[in-house]
């Protein structure tokens, strides 16, 4: 069996270089990261349909080449990749003799501050917030960027998880999207009629940042190792 190819698709404020730590760790697969106009071009981005097209573009590239697709949605991602794999589902694509694309995946917190100014948001207490359990949390927190006011409030514009098999890693420590709401939002999604697989890891918003082997595992089992 032929590895997938893994696209990778970072939260908001989160670089693409943020993923490199478990890139490091699956060795054999081809992997991208979505670098996102939302956060790449905070200040101009004013759309949610560039970051779409970012996200659909890649998964399109890898699966009109031939291969299967993993897509790794992190916390914000979920929205353009939601609208992104609009139409690329298993039974989508094999309908047309194409291959395979998986998905793993109101008011804003009070912790978003907008700069009204340059109409971005940042996130208050960032360490507290994503990396209060990663040993070089502070350095990581240097690392995030500004993000587009407008594409942090839009909702998605298609929800690809009711055709697309997902799997959610439910994160314990959560201090951004708690437990219980993560878990409120697979159960819904199971509601409506969604195949939702769930695990459980016992970190904070970044798991990959804290237990990079496991996550890595996790991910390999989802693509198909029998590990």
């Amino acid at each position: 069996m032929s590895k997938p190819s893994i696209v990778f698709a970072p939260g908001a404020w989160y670089p693409p270089t943020a993923f490199d730590p478990l890139i490091s760790k699956l060795a054999g697969y081809n992997c991208y990261t979505c670098a996102f106009p939302s956060i790449q071009k905070a200040q101009t981005t004013k759309d949610l349909k560039p970051d779409i097209e970012t996200v659909r573009s890649l998964v399109q590239q890898e699966a009109d080449a031939g291969r299967d697709v993993l897509v790794i949605s992190h916390s914000w991602s979920g929205v353009p990749v939601n609208s992104g794999l609009d139409g690329l589902s298993k039974t989508e694509r094999e309908r047309e003799g194409k291959k395979a694309v998986f998905a793993l995946g109101g008011k804003a917190p009070d912790w978003h501050l907008h700069d009204v100014e340059t109409d971005t948001v940042t996130a208050a207490d960032p360490v507290g917030r994503f990396f209060h359990d990663v040993p070089d949390g502070e350095e990581w927190a240097k690392k995030l960027g500004p993000h587009s006011w407008f594409t942090k409030r839009v909702p998605a514009s298609s929800a690809a998880y009711l055709t697309i098999p997902s799997s959610y890693l439910l994160c314990e420590h959560d201090e951004a999207i708690p437990l219980a709401a993560q878990q409120w939002m697979v159960d819904r999604a199971r509601e409506k009629g969604a195949l939702f697989e769930t695990e459980t890891i016992a970190t904070g918003h970044t798991p990959w940042l804290v237990l990079t082997d496991e996550v890595a595992t996790y991910i390999r089992r989802q693509a198909g190792e029998d590990i």
